[in-house]
């Protein structure tokens, strides 16, 4: 289900890309720079943190705020999900507020945990479901953080923990 999803995806972002490219569409400077420091970001936590870039995008017509999608193969309890958030998090905005170029182009400089999102979805190792008492899914969005897990009775997700971005630093520097 995942692959197939993933390869709907990557089919209309090519389709996407392949039709502006033939009328001649060339994105703005500022949402290339978005894109690369977007890739920049997620190459880096793949690499230290074994996460894996699952969509990214932002709010991007008259400036730019921005989001990444993870997907992380481990089944992990709050403390983790937390860790990884926030290493996520900082790593985004140091990427972010250190490229001089794309400044003018932010919401507001410097950007902080209020102007990024980012999402990470759960999997067991070889990549089906995790239990249905252990995190689906971990948020931050606009300085709170969400952790979720599977409702069997409802067949959806449903909060179960929530915390603000900063109790969630504080608890981290622990």
């Amino acid at each position: 289900m995942k692959l197939i999803f993933n390869l709907g995806v990557l089919l209309s972002m090519f389709s996407f890309l392949f039709v502006c490219s033939y009328f001649g569409y060339q994105s703005p400077r500022y949402v290339k720079l978005a894109h690369e420091l977007t890739e920049k970001t997620a190459k880096k936590l793949k690499k230290q943190k074994g996460l894996c870039l699952a969509g990214s995008g932002g709010q991007m017509m008259d400036d730019i705020q921005m989001m990444m999608g993870f997907n992380f193969y481990k089944v992990v309890d709050v403390a983790t999900a937390r860790q990884l958030l926030m290493d996520s998090v900082q790593e985004y905005l140091s990427t972010i507020n250190t490229n001089e170029e794309i400044r003018t182009y932010l919401h507001n400089y410097p950007f902080t945990p209020q102007n990024v999102e980012i999402v990470i979805y759960f999997y067991n190792p070889e990549g089906s479901k995790v239990p249905f008492n252990k995190i689906t899914i971990a948020a931050v969005n606009q300085g709170k953080i969400v952790y979720y897990v599977d409702d069997p009775e409802k067949h959806t997700i449903k909060p179960f923990h929530e915390e603000s971005y900063e109790k969630a630093l504080i608890l981290v520097e622990k």
